[in-house]
């Protein structure tokens, strides 16, 4: 150390610091360095994050901020280097809170002089190689010098909180040598140990160069959990087969001839792929529904990778075919809206419309929801299209309005994932803006399992929205897990009765009760109550006996596209209206039903 050039930075606002400490190493005879001076706070930080410097010493005050500030944002960056921190008089306050933040030394500017602060930096630097040897010996396989369980399981936590703030997906693997044990046992355990160094140099050629530190977060990395094993976290994962170009790409590079002493050993890797969320939402399940996916290649003949679940096993070419394409639907313009009316129960008047999103797939027609919503969901294309909806809507509303139909408010389903994202109000009040409608020409469907998953962020959103004027419709009522209290606190204008009760109401009596409940706690809070599923006249019968608003269900129509909407509109303007006209034949055919 006392030959070395040791490379200092300075931050410190006043130029005459600067010519100070100058000044001070000049006289450092044995202390070989090079002096780099910085005034501002965010230009240390952007240094400081450049890694150059051997040893960093930081004025107390840096403008409006300090420099434990500077020291605690350096450290959540993620540096290790050693900090000394400099103030114009001592105070033992200061000096225990430099000390927590993890600067190395604390010296009084009047009280410097050259033996002093060459200590001080001499000390800081030996201290944090100190600190760094423990710190490899604890989170570093002393091997293959890759991150070991305990750190490769650190930064998983990390990767779960970070996916789950941004909302992203991230991949891990497990790698296990394919009949390891065969090379230790025939070329010795020696050879083994360099086999091992010579796959993690093989291994880190595989690194994506693009992603190998982003942002500041998470980095891909590799780990050996012990023995042949080993661990990739993919911390940013677009979609989901670029985990198995990652993978692919390792069995590639692993399978060419390694040469040791002399002789060549080809070696084959099975690979095991867990993705967050969906395989799991917690460190424990990733790893192991990776490993046993791992094991899962093994089985498949080994030299292969398998993702975590088996129907992706099965049908992982058409899953992700059909999600490449999803991605373009909104853009190529393959996506439609049907809508399907509520009627008034009485009048059989046309009272909404609920739309409901069809993807038009070039080759396979018209897709129903139920075959790419999940898939939407899992992988984030929900919000776009989601967005879509929302204008979509929004102009064709418009479009209504201005032909006259004017007490006719279309609602939008909301995903439950969609309501946690930050600008969903903003999302909806530039969409009704853009389309030149007021909040209560629209009207948000949300099922009780979204309310559940984050009870305080959804009300607060729905709060904002009523602010605004739009009314809210509780979708799927009676499946989730509502307590009145709920109900009482949300901005809910209507509660939509699930078809699951709604077809067994005439042929169930428990089901009937349920609906008749339903009916009534709704009408005792004041909300109205719509239907949904509704495709006999007995059901019709039994609805009206109880109460029920609105209806909606193929008994009186089915989601129909723009135009087929258009032409019923403008017939129930003229007199000629469909409600009214089932309405009338149903009861004029009435016929005497017990009503339990």
């Amino acid at each position: 150390m006392d030959n070395e050039l040791i490379k200092i930075l300075l931050i410190d606002d006043d130029e005459d610091d600067f010519v100070m400490t100058r000044d001070i190493l000049a006289e450092a005879e044995n202390l070989g360095h090079e002096l780099e001076w910085i005034s501002t706070y965010q230009e240390a930080l952007g240094s400081i994050a450049e890694n150059r410097h051997d040893v960093y010493i930081l004025d107390f005050r840096l403008g409006e901020k300090t420099g434990l500030e500077l020291l605690t944002e350096a450290a959540a960056n993620g540096s290790r280097a050693p900090f000394i921190l400099l103030t114009g008089q001592g105070d033992r306050e200061t000096d225990i809170q430099a000390m927590k933040a993890g600067a190395a030394d604390y010296l009084v500017k009047g009280d410097i002089n050259a033996p002093l602060l060459e200590r001080s930096i001499r000390y800081a630097i030996e201290r944090k190689r100190n600190e760094e040897d423990v710190f490899r010996m604890a989170y570093y396989d002393s091997l293959t010098r890759l991150p070991n369980r305990t750190l490769f399981l650190d930064r998983l936590f990390q990767a779960i909180s970070q996916a789950e703030r941004h909302e992203s997906m991230f991949a891990i693997m497990f790698l296990d040598i394919d009949n390891f044990k065969r090379i230790n046992d025939t070329f010795g355990h020696a050879v083994g140990d360099r086999l091992l160094i010579a796959i993690t140099e093989r291994l880190h050629s595989t690194m994506r160069k693009s992603d190998s530190v982003a942002r500041q977060t998470i980095k891909d990395m590799f780990a050996r959990l012990g023995g042949d094993e080993f661990t990739v976290l993919l911390h940013e994962v677009k979609h989901v087969e670029n985990a198995a170009k990652v993978a692919q790409r390792i069995i590639d590079v692993l399978s060419l001839p390694f040469t040791l002493e002399g002789t060549e050993i080809f070696i084959t890797a099975s690979i095991g792929i867990s993705i967050f969320p969906q395989d799991g939402r917690d460190v424990d399940d990733l790893l192991k529904n990776a490993d046993a996916a791992m094991y899962h290649a093994k089985e498949q003949g080994k030299n292969n990778y398998q993702y975590y679940r088996q129907a992706m096993n099965a049908s992982a070419f058409e899953k992700l075919t059909l999600e490449n394409t999803l991605r373009k639907a909104v853009e190529n313009d393959e996506l439609v809206l049907h809508y399907q009316p509520q009627f008034d129960i009485t009048t059989g008047k046309i009272t909404g419309l609920e739309a409901l999103i069809r993807w038009d797939h070039p080759e396979k027609g018209l897709i129903p929801p139920v075959k790419f919503i999940p898939l939407a969901e899992e992988t984030g294309i929900i919000f776009p299209m989601s967005e879509w909806v929302l204008k979509t809507a929004s102009r064709q509303c418009n479009i209504w309005k201005d032909a006259g139909h004017k007490d006719i408010p279309i609602s939008v389903n909301i995903s439950s994932r969609h309501f946690q994202h930050r600008n969903l109000v903003k999302s909806i009040s530039e969409s009704l803006s853009q389309a030149g409608i007021n909040p209560n020409d629209m009207m948000i469907e949300i099922t009780e399992s979204a309310i559940m998953q984050d009870t305080e962020t959804v009300l607060l959103t729905l709060s904002e929205l009523a602010d605004m004027g739009m009314r809210m419709i509780l979708d799927d009522f009676g499946t989730g897990y509502s307590s009145l209290s709920y109900l009482k606190r949300f901005p809910i204008h209507a509660l939509k009765i699930d078809r699951s009760f709604t077809s067994e109401i005439s042929a169930d009596p428990e089901e009937a009760l349920i609906a008749r409940a339903i009916i009534s706690l709704a009408r005792n809070l004041k909300m109205l109550v719509i239907a949904e599923g509704v495709e006999t006249g007995q059901q019709l019968r039994y609805l009206q006996d109880y109460g029920c608003n609105e209806i909606q269900g193929y008994l009186f129509s089915r989601p129909l596209p723009t135009d087929d909407i258009t032409e019923m509109l403008a017939a129930e303007k003229e007199g000629r209206g469909v409600g009214r006209k089932i309405l009338d034949n149903i009861m004029g055919n009435k016929t005497e039903t017990p009503v339990p």
